[in-house]
């Protein structure tokens, strides 16, 4: 199998813009963050959901962000491929053929603005990655100027069934942190772990966080709030494009969630 990836790959015929980049770009935040800084054109291939900006809906999928196919990924001629770790099903070949693998996934929203400079160097567009991480940096001080004490405590549904939330290891939850909620599951060492519905009723949270994501959040609040026996637990809805891929958009996912929890617990943003 490989012997005959190897001679596929080589009999691969030049482009005229070999010399450049061609890059797989394996996860949606990683298609993100490429055009952000200017290096959308140097993508060949990518994975299922990554449709953001709308050019990249039009790019050949080769896999998911967990498993690519590796003889759809090599017809491309990638020279770098990006994914959000080493455990990416294919990876290793990729590897073996001799194409640079590099890994995206930052835990943090301040290592967010960090990795699209670090990405930005990587395919030469240096300058305007800092350009984007400086805009990040820069909102991310107003948001936490925007924080009121005491914290709101939240549960945050990253998933219904099985039912899943943001642990203090992920990037839900440091963004959580920032916006001035406080993460009942912080304690929790993976990034969205398992939990049962009796730990959410026994933490009894201010608020409930429910992302749009294949599910009518007006549904999932009646459903909790039956269990809670409280029909004025308050539910608050969360883009989960945004907040659910560490790119560049995860500002934005932000600013947008601290207004709505703002708006609904009746508290005023801090003056600017």
């Amino acid at each position: 199998m490989a012997a005959w990836l190897s001679l596929v790959f080589l009999s691969l015929p030049a482009s005229p813009g070999s010399a450049e980049q061609r890059i797989l770009a394996l996860a949606p935040h990683i298609v993100e963050t490429l055009y952000a800084v200017g290096a959308g054109p140097d993508i060949v291939g990518t994975v299922s959901f990554a449709d953001y900006p709308e050019q990249a809906k039009a790019l050949p999928k080769v896999g998911n962000y967990r498993k690519i196919t590796v003889e759809a990924a090599i017809r491309l001629r990638p020279t770098l491929a990006i994914a959000m770790d080493n455990d990416v099903v294919g990876l290793r070949k990729l590897r073996d053929l001799g194409i640079r693998v590099e890994v995206s996934h930052p835990a943090t929203a301040e290592g967010v603005a960090d990795d699209i400079v670090r990405l930005g160097r990587m395919v030469g567009h240096g300058e305007e990655a800092l350009r984007v991480a400086d805009s990040i940096r820069a909102r991310l001080e107003i948001l936490r100027s925007k924080r009121r004490e005491p914290a709101p405590r939240v549960f945050y549904e990253i998933w219904h069934e099985p039912l899943l939330t943001a642990g203090g290891d992920g990037f839900v939850s440091d963004a959580l942190i920032e916006i001035g909620a406080r993460n009942i599951f912080k304690s929790l060492s993976t990034d969205s772990p398992r939990v049962s519905i009796e730990a959410v009723l026994r933490a009894k949270p201010d608020v409930l966080i429910i992302p749009d994501e294949a599910r009518d959040v007006d549904e999932r609040a009646q459903f909790w709030r039956k269990l809670m026996q409280d029909p004025n637990v308050i539910v608050v809805g969360a883009d989960h494009d945004l907040l659910h891929r560490p790119g560049p958009r995860l500002i934005d996912g932000m600013e947008r969630l601290q207004r709505n929890l703002h708006t609904a617990l009746g508290v005023a943003p801090a003056m600017q």
